[in-house]
């Protein structure tokens, strides 16, 4: 009985199990290989095809990473490396401080890595025509073609309203739905209308009907697009300018920024409005395949350059780092002040709010003689400092005379803690191998082999002895 049930316990436990071999590997992975595609489908239906796992399917995997990700990254595929970067920032933070506070900076930098998410997102609406053209953007392009047809066929729908996406959308619905049922509609104007007198009833429905087809209509639609074109900055500034006290430094850094970046790029839309109609309507129709070519690369340039920008920002607010760029952060931290260092909340490094090292790059050129007077590297002290170390540590110039002294204090103590280390273990060696030494002639000398190799004036552990003796200072 007893064996009965082992068999069948065991039976059913392998039954369970999955053959991994290549084409079980590959579907997961959603990748095409030798035999799970198309061509192959009436295999399946016939026979059961199984590869084993090899270098080939190595090869195919990679093959198809890269086959993907040389277009670039997707919305899908920035989500998703964001989502793991969060995970491992709060495994990270939770275990140098605590989980509760791990968990409130992880979330401070998803919300500024949200509003780049967003900008994204802005942006690939405007360059929808430019983003099939840059080889670095065909996955944006095609995520965002995704979500623009998405939304555009749920507006598209019998009794979606215009303001469905607002936030005062449902209050809306909500009236709708209570003046009214499934053959009635019960409208609170018109019953306040019927206590007019009936010498004025022509009169007065005149006025109503103007009011509620032309009027009410009219100015909601103007007030709902102005509030929609403006909700970006009320929540701006509700949230960083009057409740700044509660709006973490690192959120409203990013913020700023991201709203003096807005005024920068909307020329370069515009620009790329034109070149399109240039390249469309002039250039192509006359057969100037040369200077549409030459379009062609500047509209690739431009789009990939505020790709690539705007996604290395995006990795800056998600990790709660900060980054130095002329001109739009000195604008930023003229408006929302310097960090606070001792706040753990406040994010990375920001060695530029350093007034010293500000300066650094004019004063030292300067004062050092480090450039000659009517050359190109003299030319270059002149202009902004733009390399501030990485991550905003700042650089061996950035330190005041206590710091770089304590630098070199320190990496002296790290040579002499390495050279220490380095002779302890070669006196470990040494010693290690005088005790197998030993510990062989003992074994030697149980089958009646006898070895001298040492001299009678040595104990058996003196060189254990200068061991302990040696210092590790």
């Amino acid at each position: 009985m007893l064996i009965n049930n082992l068999h069948f316990w065991f039976s059913s436990f392998f039954s369970l199990l999955i053959n991994i071999d290549q084409e079980t590997l590959l579907d997961f992975l959603g990748i095409e290989g030798s035999f799970n595609s198309e061509d192959y489908s009436h295999l399946f239906q016939i026979a059961q095809v199984s590869t084993p796992i090899s270098f080939e399917t190595f090869k195919l995997i990679v093959k198809s990473l890269w086959e993907h990700y040389q277009h670039g990254l997707g919305f899908v595929d920035i989500e998703n490396i964001a989502i793991f970067i969060l995970v491992i920032r709060f495994i990270f933070l939770s275990k140098k401080y605590n989980i509760k506070t791990g968990f409130f900076i992880t979330c401070i930098g998803l919300a500024a890595g949200y509003l780049w998410y967003m900008h994204l997102r802005d942006l690939a609406y405007y360059y929808m025509r430019t983003l099939w053209m840059c080889p670095l953007t065909h996955n944006l392009a095609y995520d965002f073609s995704e979500i623009y047809y998405q939304q555009t066929s749920e507006f598209s729908k019998a009794g979606t309203r215009f303001d469905s996406g607002t936030f005062y959308g449902p209050v809306i619905r909500a009236f709708s739905t209570i003046t009214s049922n499934d053959n009635y509609r019960y409208d609170p104007i018109s019953m306040l209308w019927s206590y007019f007198p009936t010498n004025l009833k022509f009169l007065s429905d005149k006025v109503y009907y103007f009011i509620t087809l032309k009027a009410l209509p009219q100015v909601y639609r103007f007030v709902d697009t102005q509030i929609t074109n403006l909700s970006g900055m009320l929540w701006y500034t509700f949230i960083v300018r009057i409740n700044k006290r509660y709006c973490p430094y690192l959120l409203r850094w990013h913020w700023t920024f991201l709203i003096g970046l807005e005024f920068i790029e909307r020329p370069f839309i515009f620009i790329q409005d034109r070149l399109i109609y240039y390249l469309n309507n002039i250039l192509i129709t006359n057969s100037y395949f040369r200077e549409a070519e030459l379009v062609t690369n500047l509209l690739i340039t431009l789009v990939a350059a505020q790709y690539i920008f705007i996604t290395l920002a995006m990795l800056h607010a998600l990790c709660g780092q900060y980054f130095y760029f002329p001109f739009l952060t000195e604008n930023t931290e003229l408006h929302i002040g310097l960090r606070p260092k001792d706040s753990i909340y406040s994010g990375g490094h920001t060695i530029w709010q350093n007034k010293r090292a500000y300066m650094i790059s004019r004063q030292a050129s300067s004062k050092l003689k480090k450039y000659r007077f009517g050359t190109i590297r003299s030319a270059y002290s002149k202009l902004p400092r733009l390399w501030y170390g990485w991550l905003g540590r700042g650089t061996l110039d950035d330190m005041t005379n206590e710091e770089y002294e304590q630098y070199v204090k320190n990496k002296e103590n790290k040579d002499l803690i390495q050279k220490a280390k380095r002779r302890d273990s070669k006196i470990r060696w040494e010693y290690r191998q005088e005790r197998l030494l030993k510990r062989f002639v003992k074994f030697l000398a149980k089958f009646g082999i006898k070895i001298s190799s040492k001299n009678r004036n040595d104990g058996d552990d003196d060189l254990y002895d200068e061991f302990k003796k040696f210092s590790k200072k």
